[in-house]
């Protein structure tokens, strides 16, 4: 409807109301959307990912044959998983820091954990998308049970509950700090699946892609350490006691350099000790990469900016190592 006025025509004031509601309708559903995302954090779930790609790899180079649907409902099963438990993360601490026990926190503007405290996130809409992601996730690992066989099952689900016990009460053992949680998730997202993984193409159980693996294992462990360095001081607020609380700015950067390095020296060793081809030490490549971070932090003085630097080069440095050892299997897999 619109009104005359002056020889004009001017828009009445319900249908610029409804107008401006639509708008701020839309900006709100757009908020969301990016909140969501974010939550999902990409960098994280592909890191935990990592190892499973690794193991898959070397179970088909160690057959000489590849068996791609496999493939894809174990990475598929392990994505998902992966996303779930970082949305669930995020849910989770918003929860503990309403406890009686945690300190009022803050964390960065953009983090989850900020948007909901300004209602920009709704912590059950978190809740209710880890659950339907660790749904579909178990869907995907069933079904490839059926292809591969039980062990599948017994390995996927081991993972499963050292996922969900590092998060939910009453164990939530990755808050309860002696290196409990940074542990649950080498194990949850590195050792299982490289065993799953490679009994997925093989029907074989062996310890080859745990050894092969574990650098890579490593380096996405490195990402989560990086990721808890992040939120040190919120984690310290609410009660979160991961390796970085612990043990502080300085010390966890030495844990830092130390996994770093035990990273790499396993690359070398691997590679004399078990029959993975010699083009694995390609792998070596990344190290000036991974290693370079340091020498421009203060050691004494991390902020969060710092390490989400430091997170940023251990996601490159093991997605790139991954690259370069996948690479290698496939130019020396046996014909």
């Amino acid at each position: 409807m619109t009104n005359s006025t002056n020889g004009q025509a001017t828009e009445s004031s319900p249908s610029l109301l409804q107008r401006l509601q639509r708008t701020r309708t839309s900006h709100r559903g757009d908020s969301l959307l990016s909140a969501v995302l974010l939550a999902l954090r990409p960098d994280l779930a592909l890191a935990l990912t990592l190892p499973t790609l690794v193991g898959s790899f070397i179970g088909g180079w160690w057959v000489g044959a590849f068996d791609w649907v496999r493939f894809i409902f174990g990475v598929g099963s392990v994505l998902l998983a992966a996303i779930a438990f970082q949305v669930l993360m995020a849910y989770q601490d918003f929860e503990q820091s309403l406890s009686a026990e945690a300190r009022p926190a803050t964390d960065t503007p953009a983090s989850t954990f900020t948007l909901q405290q300004h209602g920009v996130l709704p912590p059950a809409l978190l809740l209710n998308l880890g659950a339907l992601l660790y749904t579909v996730s178990a869907v995907c690992g069933l079904w490839l049970a059926l292809l591969a066989g039980w062990p599948i099952l017994f390995f996927g689900g081991l993972a499963v509950l050292l996922q969900l016990g590092a998060l939910l009460p009453p164990v939530r053992f990755a808050y309860r700090g002696y290196g409990m949680g940074e542990a649950g998730v080498l194990l949850a997202f590195g050792v299982l699946p490289l065993f799953s993984s490679f009994y997925a193409q093989t029907q074989q159980l062996s310890w080859l892609p745990v050894w092969g693996g574990l650098p890579i294992a490593l380096l996405a462990l490195l990402v989560v350490m990086s990721q808890n360095l992040v939120t040190l001081r919120r984690d310290w607020l609410i009660g979160k006691r991961t390796l970085a609380v612990v043990f502080g700015d300085a010390r966890t950067l030495d844990i830092h350099a130390f996994v770093t390095m035990l990273a790499y020296t396993s690359i070398l060793v691997v590679t004399v000790l078990t029959p993975l081809p010699l083009w694995y030490l390609a792998g070596l490549a990344t190290l000036p990469l991974a290693m370079g971070a340091f020498a421009q932090l203060d050691r004494n003085r991390v902020t969060p900016e710092d390490a989400a630097c430091l997170r940023s080069v251990a996601t490159k440095a093991a997605f790139w190592t991954t690259v370069l050892v996948l690479a290698a299997l496939l130019i020396s897999r046996p014909v």
